[in-house]
């Protein structure tokens, strides 16, 4: 939560999400005196918010022990709406704004069936400037996207291109290994071109859009 964020309390709403939450940290399925317990609530209290999420199919209950478990309706909530139109909804601006900062091109690419796929671009604003096209695939491997992607650490890294002669790259993570985003965001540029940025005011810039972005997706 950013310092902005209003903190309004929504008591019904919390209680509702941490019997979400503690049913689907469960193991096995909690019967309403284990919620109680496990929530530290009276049973009266959480009883009929139990009854509201059966009702919506959030949750159901055991025939045999009449215990509660969660459905996949959160599940299919979560997949109603693409994670990477989402990524590429909430990207756009503050790639726009690194574009404008260092007036290098930046891009956004996934690893998908083997490739790291070019997903976004944002294109420098300088008349000679670095491109590389959406759709574009790389061996993961020879590349810094691609190499970030593959490790769980670190979360940035500055190197040459090895797919592209006199190009140098600054990387930087984009949610996390095994997580529903995980993206690297990427500034290129040729080395030997006049007023080319040093790696650390690029992955300062690049600190900055994945924060806007993290926020943006609550991550």
């Amino acid at each position: 939560m950013s310092a902005s964020s209003p903190t309004y309390s929504v008591p019904a709403l919390e209680k509702g999400l941490d019997i979400l939450e503690a049913l689907a940290a469960s193991p096995a399925p909690l019967s309403l005196a284990e919620l109680a317990r496990d929530l530290n609530r009276g049973s009266a209290e959480i009883f009929r918010m139990l009854v509201c999420l059966e009702r919506r199919s959030y949750l159901r209950r055991e025939p045999v022990s009449g215990k509660y478990m969660p459905t996949l309706r959160l599940f299919e909530l979560a997949h109603a709406h693409s994670p990477l139109k989402t990524l590429l909804d909430v990207a756009r601006e503050p790639m726009k704004r690194v574009t404008a900062e260092l007036g290098e091109s930046c891009h956004l690419s996934v690893i998908e069936r083997g490739k790291l796929l070019v997903i976004a671009r944002e294109d420098s604003p300088e008349s000679v400037r670095l491109s590389i096209e959406v759709g574009s695939r790389f061996e993961p491997k020879k590349t810094a996207s691609g190499r970030l992607l593959l490790s769980s650490e670190p979360d940035s890294v500055t190197a040459r291109d090895e797919t592209i002669e006199g190009v140098d790259d600054a990387v930087l993570r984009i949610g996390s290994p095994g997580g529903a985003v995980h993206a690297a965001l990427a500034v290129s540029w040729l080395r030997s071109r006049k007023g080319a940025k040093k790696p650390a005011n690029v992955l300062a810039a690049l600190k900055s859009a994945a924060k806007n972005i993290h926020e943006s997706l609550g991550i």
